[in-house]
């Protein structure tokens, strides 16, 4: 069996109530014997969902999520100042 973790930015934007955020996930992967793939995310110390698969917003809970590159929110706030 193989592992590794990695760390993942991702930048997310809901297109329903437009509240922008951004997190960065720990993930740790591992290869089992037979070849099958399997992810653990982290986000601050606790386990989450991938936020890929299934993305919410922390907001109004809505499912309709834009997912960018890291920095994308940070960048769109100081362009607003």
């Amino acid at each position: 069996m193989h592992s590794e973790h990695v760390q993942r930015a991702d930048s997310f934007t809901c297109l329903d109530c437009g509240h922008g955020w951004e997190g960065v996930y720990d993930i740790d992967v591992t290869v089992d014997e037979h070849a099958r793939i399997s992810a653990a995310h982290r986000l601050e110390e606790r386990r989450v969902p991938s936020p890929l698969q299934s993305p919410c917003c922390p907001k109004c809970e809505s499912h309709k999520i834009r997912i960018m590159r890291p920095g994308r929110v940070a960048a769109a706030r100081l362009r607003e100042r």
